[in-house]
């Protein structure tokens, strides 16, 4: 990995399924041994990237039927290791949601999972936190195709979902979603939110283990805490290149805006298995769409927010980039 990503442990999915992800690797960035080694970590644009590629080419509510559990030869949980499994353990509903909240990042950097009580029911919400990974209705959909056959699963199917909202827009067609979900089922709105019974929180799981969750849980803790590390690292050091753009970038500057020496700012992007070039390419590619999309600023601005010296030398990069100049770019956006 060379890019300042969040990353995600996806393997074991990939390597469950990996004749259907295989002939779509490349096109989404990712090596075939992906498909090898479970115990590495991937950029989690990359994942949602490959899901949403396979979705394209083979069937618009893959991201839904995988979470569902129509493709699995094992449990969902098997495909989340270690988090998957402590979260069978826990010992009611309530304990689940609480550890998913605080884990998740373990699994994966930049996706949240919350709850909250909204009178008689239970509000759980999803999301990925990463605002570059703007195509993502693949990656909520599996995700919520996935929590919703856990709840039943280690409930015994005792509660049903009451409503289910997906934040992006609605597909063309959402017979799969009527087919899956025996509720209302709501697209474009403001959170992923499934709603249940909140009755069901102290409802104990079926699947409940305390000898393995206590087991589970140090490991889980330590991992989470470097996960949180490596985190802040990141988005500090985005912060930092992002801010000296337009002034010219090199490794002492950087280093001295983090409090440390380049030294050791080397050996903890050496850790994190990124490259500073790369970085440096991958947050002005990132800014560069954003503001031609959002901002209000002309394009020659743009150039030199972004450290172009011309407007020519932009325009190359961005159609590098895109596939379309600046202008062809804000114009398509304006019109939606």
């Amino acid at each position: 990995m060379s890019r300042l990503k969040h990353t995600i442990y996806a393997e074991a999915l990939l390597q469950t399924h990996a004749a259907m992800f295989r002939p779509f690797l490349a096109a989404a960035g990712l090596g075939e041994g992906v498909l090898d080694h479970p115990e590495r970590q991937i950029p989690l644009s990359n994942y949602v990237q490959l899901l949403e590629i396979a979705a394209r080419e083979l069937d618009p509510a893959l991201g839904l039927k995988l979470g569902l559990g129509h493709f699995n030869t094992a449990p969902n949980a098997v495909l989340l290791g270690g988090f998957g499994h402590a979260i069978r353990a826990a010992a009611n509903v309530r304990a689940m949601l609480d550890f998913a909240e605080r884990y998740l990042v373990v699994h994966a950097q930049a996706n949240e999972v919350s709850w909250s009580t909204l009178g008689e029911h239970l509000a759980i919400r999803y999301r990925i936190s990463d605002p570059s990974i703007t195509q993502r209705r693949q990656d909520a959909e599996y995700a919520f195709g996935a929590l919703y056959t856990r709840m039943r699963e280690v409930t015994g199917g005792k509660y049903e979902v009451l409503r289910v909202d997906f934040a992006h827009e609605q597909p063309d067609d959402i017979s799969e979603h009527l087919r899956s979900f025996p509720c209302q089922v709501r697209f474009g709105q403001p959170d992923n939110l499934m709603l249940w019974p909140a009755a069901m929180l102290d409802e104990p799981l079926l699947s409940a283990d305390p000898r393995l969750f206590q087991a589970l849980q140090p490991g889980l803790e330590e991992a989470r805490r470097q996960r949180l590390a490596d985190t802040d690292l990141t988005a500090r050091l985005g912060l930092a290149i992002e801010a000296c753009l337009g002034s010219g970038i090199n490794l002492d500057d950087i280093a001295g805006q983090l409090c440390m020496s380049k030294r050791t700012l080397q050996r903890r992007l050496r850790e994190l298995d990124l490259e500073f070039n790369d970085l440096v390419e991958e947050i002005r590619q990132a800014l560069a769409v954003d503001l031609v999309r959002r901002s209000p600023a002309n394009l020659t601005e743009i150039a030199t927010r972004l450290g172009y010296n011309e407007s020519s030398s932009f325009t190359r990069a961005f159609r590098r980039w895109t596939g379309f100049t600046p202008r062809e770019f804000r114009q398509q956006a304006a019109r939606g």
